[in-house]
């Protein structure tokens, strides 16, 4: 199997190559956006400007990362398997200790944002979990899971960033 799984992801190195050269190039976006609006940043207690811009640049990164991990050379299933239980369960931890639900709960954000800052995040790392475990049963469609979680993940960050230039934008325009 370890020989199969290596041609596979020697299909797939175009994709992760690409996946995470934007998972990079968008964190450092996201960085250039936050230098835009550094008073507003720096109201963060009052703005909670912080449950935008952190969640977001975690997304990025993580798509960089398990990009990379992908273009190891001759890295095992169990490995990779391992590697995606842990990211995905210490974003997901990383999600519960931020409480950036508890921000948006506070706030009292529409149904729309609710999906895009909550739900969808939940769901892109609940798929790298299950893919992982998947390439532990060395199931054949587990780095098709990686891929759709990824993509999730830069739309999600890419979306978002997009609402954080708005808002940055017009606390910019009032003051």
């Amino acid at each position: 199997m370890h020989e199969t799984l290596t041609h596979q992801l020697e299909m797939w190195h175009e994709f992760y190559l690409l996946i995470g050269t934007a998972g990079v190039t968008l964190t450092g976006l996201l960085f250039v956006v936050v230098s835009l609006g550094p008073r507003v940043v720096a109201e963060n207690q009052a703005t909670g400007v912080r449950s935008f811009i952190s969640p977001n640049a975690v997304y990025f990164t993580t798509t960089l990362v398990v990009s990379a991990v992908f273009l190891v050379p001759d890295l095992s299933p169990m490995a990779i398997g391992a590697l995606l239980c842990v990211g995905g369960v210490g974003s997901l931890g990383y999600l519960a200790y931020t409480k950036v639900h508890q921000r948006w709960l506070r706030n009292k954000l529409p149904l729309l944002d609710w999906i895009w800052f909550v739900g969808l995040p939940i769901a892109g790392y609940v798929l790298l979990i299950v893919s992982g475990i998947g390439f532990f049963m060395q199931a054949g469609m587990s780095a098709h899971g990686v891929a759709v979680a990824l993509i999730l993940l830069l739309v999600i960050g890419i979306r978002n960033a997009w609402d954080l230039v708005l808002w940055i934008s017009q606390k910019e325009h009032k003051q």
